[in-house]
């Protein structure tokens, strides 16, 4: 079967706790929902229109249930989920607060660490058939070497997720060999030891791409440093929000799409999903996105709003 997104990463139940306006988070979740990065990547990709496959690991008991059937109401296929008797699930607790409506996140591991190298061989079948291949850092770094070597060896696509950054610091032969980096401000300074955004995005263009939050994204074209600003949005919770940046991006990008069009689609998609809580309920899907995009303003500090 062909794809046009291949994700390999992990799944989760996000436990999410809103803070009160006495700044305190009360004992009990607010919401329990389905997360975790691989998870949320493979979800905003499907519902942005791709046909999408996600190579992950989730314990056989009743939250692996709950994910499995998650998956499968996104319309995304699972016949690269591996189902494993006696592994615990992964979950997050994640406190959104009441200022900027930004997260911290505690999280708890499980079937995500039990992610071993030898699973790139036995699912490559659906990496050499997807159009574009989608990883992150949550996994052993062992297993996103080996899904990085195994996408240069073959001249696949693939888009980096570096949320454990500190994995990355120093492996500069690792990063030449991928397609894309996906990264957050904070994420970009920690793997490359620097504030000075503009110098790292210009030491790679048309490959890092950092996300700025309400400025916007960033990234060099080969000419320019391109900034994308923002749009002005009322924000409930920025869970997720790079997560959906990403699924539309990889999608976009397995359509034929310029980067700088895919860019700047997949930051309205992202802005859709902060104005609802809880990482997955506001991805939207492409109906959806092109809605939106169609009645939205322009973006702040941006005159030519694009459409599509």
């Amino acid at each position: 079967m062909k794809y046009d997104v291949c994700v390999l990463g992990g799944c989760s139940v996000d436990r999410n706790f809103y803070q009160n306006q006495d700044g305190t988070y009360n004992q009990v979740a607010n919401m329990i929902v389905p997360g975790g990065k691989g998870n949320n990547q493979a979800v905003a990709a499907a519902r942005a229109g791709g046909r999408v496959t996600l190579i992950t690991r989730i314990g056989n008991d009743t939250i692996g249930d709950d994910i499995y059937s998650n998956l499968l109401s996104n319309g995304i296929d699972t016949s690269n989920v591996e189902v494993i008797d006696g592994l615990g699930n992964d979950y997050a607790n994640i406190y959104i607060n009441a200022y900027d409506k930004d997260n911290t996140i505690e999280r708890f591991g499980g079937a995500i660490d039990s992610f071993t190298p030898d699973m790139i061989t036995a699912h490559q079948d659906a990496i050499l058939n997807s159009s574009i291949v989608v990883c992150q850092l949550k996994c052993p770094i062992e297993v996103t070497e080996a899904l990085i070597e195994f996408c240069h060896k073959n001249q696949k696509t693939l888009i980096l997720t570096p949320c454990r950054p500190k994995k990355l610091i120093g492996k500069f032969d690792l990063i030449d060999k991928v397609s894309l980096i996906t990264c957050n401000e904070e994420e970009c300074k920690t793997i490359f030891g620097t504030d000075d955004l503009d110098a790292c995005v210009t030491r790679y263009p048309n490959k890092l791409i950092v996300t700025l939050g309400e400025r916007g994204v960033m990234y060099h074209n080969g000419a320019e440093i391109v900034r994308i600003p923002a749009l002005d949005v009322p924000v409930l919770d920025t869970t997720g929000a790079g997560d959906t940046l990403n699924g539309n991006l990889a999608y976009l990008l397995s359509q034929g799409w310029s980067l700088d069009a895919a860019l700047d689609r997949a930051q309205y998609a992202s802005a859709m999903k902060i104005q609802v809580q809880s990482a997955q309920a506001g991805m939207p899907t492409q109906e959806q996105l092109t809605k939106f995009i169609a009645a939205s303003p322009a973006r702040k500090n941006d005159p030519n709003k694009k459409t599509y």
